[in-house]
């Protein structure tokens, strides 16, 4: 169904899918993802790992238009990377059962 998509395509079909942006449970932590020069690759990633089980993920990136991509997990860091402190940024598994989320001042989070 995705794969007919262009990016916004993707993105218009999967928004509401996704949680709100800001996390409700006080328990979820927020985590440093940029170093003020660089996002933190390694942190994105161990976020990823931490919190998404599966091997494809879909990230969005609220933009104007917004951006939806489908890919494998592994390459997600760095196409995250590209977009932190720019734009708002969720990711999760195709069956929206597990989420990241990365704030465009640099923190994020996931559920799992």
């Amino acid at each position: 169904m995705l794969d007919d998509l262009n990016p916004t395509g993707i993105y218009d079909e999967v928004v509401h899918q996704f949680p709100a942006m800001c996390p409700e449970q006080p328990e979820w932590e927020w985590v440093n993802v940029h170093d003020g020069v660089e996002a933190k690759l390694d942190t994105i990633s161990n976020l990823l790992e931490h919190y998404i089980s599966s091997s494809e993920v879909i990230v969005l990136v609220h933009s104007e238009p917004g951006i939806g991509v489908v890919m494998p997990k592994g390459n997600a860091a760095n196409y995250i990377a590209g977009y932190v402190l720019k734009h708002d940024i969720q990711t999760s598994d195709p069956q929206f059962t597990c989420f990241v989320t990365v704030s465009r001042y640099g923190v994020a989070t996931g559920d799992a």
